[in-house]
């Protein structure tokens, strides 16, 4: 009888054990899986295709389609890494029409990681030269070009892809030979909140004077609030000749020649009542408007969650506002995406006075930051071609990467498990403590109390 209790015992935590072991494998174990291999957490990559030859193709083509077969991304890693496929359905795109507007290729989902070459691979080329349909000769390799992204979790990454090609070879030869670039942007975090939503120190404008007229603005720094620095948003003038001055009496700092929307970082202010005083250049052959504003350097993200500025600086100025600088104070070490637009022109992003980028297109660069102050430099028109300089800073705070915790059902099932093993080993050790109990023999039978007689 006893045999039979505990084989019913231990069955039964047995069962208890299967069971809770199926439960954790279904509830439990997806959400422990993207933790225990980092290989199956996954951002999201958008190819999208331009053409910047399109629009440069001789009017002798009035048509192409280029059909794409196939794209792949490769990601480092152990040994040569791996190649994740994103188009394998053969895509036809007409250069001329994507020559404006980009379109979007393929989309998929890849683990996070770093990728390092993106692959194509074409199909037919057609194309109507002169009113004639022909078949363009194509690569019949694949082609790899170099890239450089690193994929987040949960994030998105949109990779552009210009599809250039020489195009005299189109016509000439009926060849369809690619030189293909790729960049990446990653989408912005707008809107974006612009430090014009803080309160300003101080301002003078929007005001025009007379050349050779100038304007003053009296502002109080309390006791107590002395000010680490501070912003100087100037905007107004008009060409080389038409600009104005801006000085601060007490402090000594003076900018001279300003024309455009520019940005400039002061000194300290402590206690006391200052002058602020605009002169337009007596040089000016019309009225100047203009408006300065000045601001406390904005922390983030105690003041705002993220940031961004823009300004212009006329290819036609005085080489004393080439370079414009704007300030942060961050409250939290880490990464920060800093995303660079350019409208026109060209430029030289610099974090405390450090190359970071050359910026000739959008583009997104990330970058590991200490707390505290840190200033940023815009040195226009970098390449010295004489241009507007139209540029844009936008910063964001990258968010910490933490591991998602267990929902409640995973939870429980973690926690049902581990019950049903304790309850199946303390079963095993029960047993074995039994099976060392010494049971009684009955073969040995107890001496009679009668003696035999002599």
């Amino acid at each position: 009888m006893w045999g039979n209790g505990a084989s019913l015992a231990t069955f039964a935590s047995a069962g208890f054990l299967i069971a809770s072991i199926l439960i954790f494998g279904l509830v439990a174990v997806p959400e422990l899986l993207p933790t225990i291999y980092p290989q199956l957490r996954q951002g999201t990559v958008d190819i999208r295709v331009i053409s910047t030859s399109g629009q440069l193709v001789d009017q002798q083509v009035s048509g192409m389609e280029v059909t794409i077969t196939s794209t792949a991304v490769h990601r480092v890693g152990v040994g040569e890494g791996a190649w994740i496929t994103i188009l394998n359905t053969p895509t036809r795109v007409d250069p001329m029409k994507i020559a404006g507007a980009m379109v979007s290729l393929a989309e998929a989902k890849i683990p996070i990681g770093e990728y390092n070459l993106l692959k194509l691979t074409f199909g037919d080329v057609t194309a109507t030269i002169r009113n004639v349909n022909v078949t363009l000769k194509s690569p019949t390799q694949e082609l790899k070009i170099p890239i450089a992204f690193t994929m987040g979790e949960g994030k998105h990454t949109n990779l552009i892809v210009d599809l250039s090609f020489d195009e005299p070879a189109v016509t000439m030869s009926g060849k369809f030979d690619p030189y293909i670039t790729v960049t990446f942007e990653q989408p912005g975090h707008a809107p974006l909140s612009t430090i014009a939503s803080l309160k300003p120190l101080a301002s003078v404008g929007p005001q025009s004077l007379r050349p050779g007229e100038s304007a003053s603005s009296t502002f109080t720094v309390d006791p107590g609030s002395d000010v680490q620095n501070y912003l100087v948003h100037a905007t107004g003038g008009v060409g080389v000749d038409n600009t104005f001055d801006l000085e601060i009496l007490e402090t000594g700092e003076f900018w001279y020649d300003l024309t455009g929307d520019l940005w400039f970082l002061g000194g300290n202010l402590t206690a006391g009542t200052y002058n602020m005083n605009v002169y337009v250049s007596e040089a000016a052959t019309v009225r100047v408007g203009f408006i300065v504003t000045l601001y406390r350097v904005p922390r983030i993200t105690g003041d705002l969650p993220d940031a961004a500025f823009l300004g212009l600086v006329p290819g036609e100025s005085s080489f004393s506002i080439q370079v414009n600088e704007f300030a942060l104070q961050l409250d939290q070490s880490g990464l920060y995406d800093f995303y660079l637009g350019v409208k026109s022109g060209d430029y030289e992003f610099l974090v405390d006075n450090n190359p970071a980028s050359v910026v000739t297109e959008d583009q997104v660069v990330t970058l590991q930051l200490e707390s505290g102050l840190h200033t940023f430099q815009i040195f226009a028109d970098f390449s010295g071609s004489g241009r507007d300089t139209s540029w844009t800073v936008g910063l964001v705070p990258v968010p910490a990467e933490s591991g998602q915790p267990l929902s409640r059902e995973a939870m429980l099932a973690t926690g049902l498990l581990v019950v049903a093993i304790l309850v199946f080993v303390v079963d095993i050790g029960v047993r074995r403590l039994r099976r060392r109990k010494p049971e009684p023999d009955e073969s040995i039978t107890p001496a009679s109390s009668d003696q035999p007689s002599i």
